[in-house]
């Protein structure tokens, strides 16, 4: 990426709504439609920014029978927005107490009391499906969750950070597997 290239990366993403709409799109992938109510836009509007960014490279669409679903179009996206979030932030706060633990072999992870397969899917199911599953589960369950969207595994991941989980990940060419433990819920008598 040349110089002008990144200057207009960056005059993209200068646009308070475009920005708004990338930092939504950080959460889940979502249509034209959803983009419009969830930031009170016009659903014009709204199509001509994702269409602007899709048309750059910050965006993918991806096509379904119930429409087009715009999803940001790498993990490096997602980072260079956390990266920013982060700087935002005053120094010396941490936010939860999520534990990462990376593994190069599926022989050292834990073993999981329910297994999620979600290889073959786009999203949102992995999200949706690992975040409905975790929310059944009992404190100290283990979810693994083999998948092969790395948008997904990032969203999960935050989820999972945000949540305090203990997190153990393996990952073998284009797939990953986390095993997710629920924390154990500590009562003060």
């Amino acid at each position: 990426m040349n110089n002008n290239e990144l200057v207009e990366f960056f005059k993209l993403l200068a646009n308070q709504r475009r920005l708004e709409i990338q930092m939504l799109l950080n959460e889940s992938c979502m249509t034209a439609n959803e983009v419009a109510k969830s930031l009170k836009m016009d659903i014009s509007t709204a199509f001509r920014y994702l269409d602007q960014m899709a048309r750059k490279g910050l965006l993918r669409v991806i096509h379904t029978k119930d429409g087009d679903r715009f999803d940001l179009a790498s993990e490096h996206i997602m980072h260079i927005l956390e990266e920013a979030s982060m700087l935002l932030k005053k120094p010396g706060i941490f936010s939860g107490n999520a534990v990462f633990h990376y593994s190069v072999d599926t022989k050292e992870l834990p073993k999981p009391d329910i297994v999620l397969d979600v290889r073959g899917e786009m999203c949102p199911i992995p999200d949706l499906q690992t975040r409905n599953q975790l929310t059944k589960m009992q404190p100290g369950q283990i979810l693994m969750v083999i998948l092969d969207y790395p948008i997904s595994k990032e969203r999960i991941l935050n989820h999972c950070k945000k949540q305090a989980y203990t997190v153990w990940i393996a990952e073998k060419g284009a797939d990953c597997v986390l095993c997710i433990q629920k924390p154990i819920e500590y009562r003060k008598d």
